[in-house]
């Protein structure tokens, strides 16, 4: 991996998924995913970065003003980030909760695999 750290792309994931502003959201997604990256979701597939501008953008309309918030990253190695999240204003009572893994690719995300839990 390059400088940046598992925990500061994690970071930077949920600030994008929690950025109303759609502008300044695309230009965090744009810089953490690689131009070919995908995003597995229960709900949707995104097979490129403009796809997941997109579908992110989609998906932050939905949720409304929901936060979804990292609860913690759970481990990394070998470029391969796995965490847990929840969405809601409060940890302890979460609306929903779930996991996710990062597969890392020069510092980017390449793929963003996401589970409902």
């Amino acid at each position: 991996m390059s400088d940046i750290t598992a925990e500061q792309i994690v970071d930077t994931y949920f600030q994008a998924w929690g950025d109303f502003d759609a502008d300044s959201r695309k230009a965090l997604l744009e810089g953490l995913f690689t131009e070919n990256a995908e995003i597995i979701d229960p709900d949707w597939l995104a097979h490129n970065r403009q796809e997941i501008i997109e579908a992110v953008a989609a998906a932050r309309v939905k949720l409304g003003d929901l936060p979804l918030r990292l609860t913690k990253v759970i481990g990394a190695h070998h470029d391969e980030v796995l965490y847990s999240w929840y969405l809601g204003p409060d940890a302890a009572a979460p609306i929903a909760t779930g996991i996710g893994l990062l597969s890392l690719e020069h510092g980017k995300i390449r793929k963003a695999y996401n589970f409902f839990g």
